[in-house]
């Protein structure tokens, strides 16, 4: 929270030093708006950098030289030529650095290949794995000690029904892992919904009442790029 309002102050303190500098045309052609935007994009880079988000550092990136082209030179390579770049840059390195492989002590995601759950996954047991890349997927989730759920979605369609399902507890961890892809959840009118997940051009679509206090709660973390995550209580 210190770290958060740190950054915002800095980020008033700056844009109000970018009003003045504009008014007294020290910023020259650079148009104060294009200076308060990049203001906006670096701690989204610079916490990209941290977690390996490369959308979250080539897409800003993009942007900035999109903002300063004339500034940079580089007018001939925008808008298109570098938001294609940016989109094939994440991709590939994605490809390489695979997001179950990085930072498993994040508190959004506990991917990891030597996790003692994935190894106890099972569709009636505490902990269900679920993967799809390039493909369709439909899964029926009917344990009634249900703990937590990993889903891999890449460049996919997903289904998964909760409806048969149960919590071991009053809470249960979903994480998401989704990348170019659709995922809907069908989740029992009982269960409260909470959402930490990180999204980038992207979305989760929640129902009505899903921020109800209700008794149990389905926790969703993970990441969404490029991606959609309906929710549907059934």
């Amino acid at each position: 929270m210190k770290n958060k309002n740190l950054i915002w102050g800095l980020f008033f303190i700056l844009a109000g030093v970018a009003l003045i500098l504009d008014r007294t045309g020290l910023l020259g052609s650079v148009s104060v708006w294009s200076v308060v935007i990049s203001l906006l994009l670096v701690p989204v880079i610079v916490t990209s950098v941290r977690h390996l988000n490369f959308w979250g550092i080539f897409f800003p990136m993009a942007i900035m030289a999109i903002l300063f082209d004339e500034t940079l030179g580089v007018e001939k390579f925008t808008p298109w030529p570098v938001l294609g770049a940016a989109l094939l840059l994440s991709v590939g390195f994605s490809f390489i650095f695979p997001y179950r492989y990085r930072f498993t002590q994040s508190k959004w995601t506990t991917h990891t290949t030597d996790n003692p759950a994935w190894d106890k996954s099972s569709d009636n047991g505490e902990y269900v794995r679920i993967d799809a890349k390039f493909s369709g997927c439909t899964k029926y989730i009917t344990s009634k000690v249900l703990k937590r759920v990993d889903i891999s979605c890449r460049y996919s369609g997903m289904e998964v029904y909760f409806d048969s399902a149960d919590m071991a507890g009053n809470e249960v961890e979903l994480n998401v892992d989704v990348l170019c892809g659709g995922v809907e959840l069908y989740i029992p009118k009982n269960w409260g919904i909470k959402v930490e997940a990180d999204c980038v051009l992207g979305g989760i679509d929640q129902p009505n009442g899903a921020y109800d206090e209700k008794e149990k709660i389905l926790i969703i973390k993970g990441r969404a790029k490029i991606a959609g995550i309906d929710i549907t209580y059934v």
